[in-house]
């Protein structure tokens, strides 16, 4: 009961947060206007990291798990306020990696938690000795930059944070981990909400920003990689890997995709795949429900690998080989093949229905 009340008050704070905001934020000028690669219509406020955070916090708090969630809270606060000051200002790449590896190094060593067990990978126990704590550092940073990516249309970083946290949380079942998935997912509703692409929320229409696009990928890597080494639960290093593998795919064929043309990795672009589907023709509204169906598929592998004990070598392999198919496909072809498929299903589609 106590952490029904507590899922409860986190959804209404974060909405809460959103309206009271709304104004402040308008006359503050802390809104994303649209223009260049920005395609919406109105100004738009950027306060739904800054909400979901507070939703967040009095959640803890009624649910009494804030001495153990503080140091989560320390990282997390110096996201949203990095990125709170980069939504109004534009912050170089520089400022922005210097506050994402802080907040890495909150979670190593403030909460002494890192990836030291990763398990088969490549088929027998590695080990990485000095090199765990490097590594989660890295491994975080890539998830941050993986949802700050990902959030280019309505509805799509919210709703893969919200389908990667579910599935976390299936697995958290039984363990104290449980209520900080659950509560998560509870300010993500809160936030999307006021973010999915329907007419009724006009009104109310905010963005994550920067803050919160950081912040929520930030706690995504917290908690996977808290349940990857938590011997009562059954999620290795491998199977997380699978919940968060579009961001993943996507962050990495971006930043490879302009290595390759010469540019600089951290220099935006409107090739990404949320881009390249609706370039070739998809609305908006179906490229994220594609898109959020490939992560409920992606997520859902990861599950029956663990379900049937598949080795991990075998995972992370055919996890390998998707995200090349990824990268081949939106980097060289720019899903040309793929949005021929969707065309084709959608011309079937219509040719049963007549």
């Amino acid at each position: 009961m106590q952490l029904a009340i507590a899922l409860f008050f986190a959804f209404i704070i974060t909405l809460l947060f959103i309206f009271a905001l709304r104004p402040v934020a308008l006359a503050v000028g802390l809104v994303d206007t649209p223009g260049g690669r920005k395609k919406h219509r109105n100004p738009t406020p950027v306060i739904g990291g800054i909400a979901m955070y507070f939703g967040l916090v009095f959640g803890a708090m009624l649910y009494e798990m804030m001495p153990s969630f503080s140091v989560l809270l320390v990282g997390g606060s110096l996201l949203i306020v990095v990125g709170v000051i980069d939504d109004g200002f534009d912050l170089p790449p520089s400022v922005r990696l210097i506050a994402q590896t802080s907040a890495a190094l909150v979670m190593v060593y403030g909460a002494n938690l890192n990836l030291s067990n990763i398990g088969t990978p490549l088929f027998f126990d590695f080990e990485l000795g000095a090199f765990a704590i490097p590594f989660t550092i890295l491994v975080t940073l890539t998830v941050i930059n993986a949802f700050n990516t990902i959030d280019g249309i309505d509805g799509l970083a919210g709703g893969v944070a919200f389908i990667a946290l579910g599935f976390m949380a299936v697995f958290s079942v039984g363990s104290d981990k449980l209520a900080l998935a659950m509560l998560l997912m509870s300010v993500v509703a809160g936030f999307l909400i006021c973010n999915i692409p329907i007419y009724t929320n006009q009104p109310v229409k905010s963005f994550m920003g920067d803050a919160g696009s950081t912040f929520l990928g930030f706690a995504v890597a917290w908690l996977g990689i808290s349940l990857s080494q938590d011997e009562t639960v059954p999620m290795s290093a491998v199977t997380g890997l699978w919940m968060v593998a579009l961001p993943i795919y996507d962050v990495f064929t971006s930043m490879l995709r302009r290595i390759i043309r010469r540019k600089s990795p951290f220099k935006p672009d409107r090739d990404h795949l949320h881009h390249v589907l609706i370039g070739g023709g998809l609305s908006a509204k179906m490229t994220l429900l594609i898109i959020l169906f490939s992560g409920i598929v992606t997520a859902f592998i990861g599950l029956i690998g663990e379900i049937f004990s598949i080795p991990d070598g075998v995972m992370f392999l055919l996890w390998g080989f998707l995200g090349m198919s990824y990268f081949m496909e939106i980097a060289f072809f720019r899903g040309k093949r793929l949005i021929n498929l969707i065309n084709k299903v959608h011309e079937k589609q219509i040719s049963w229905l007549t």
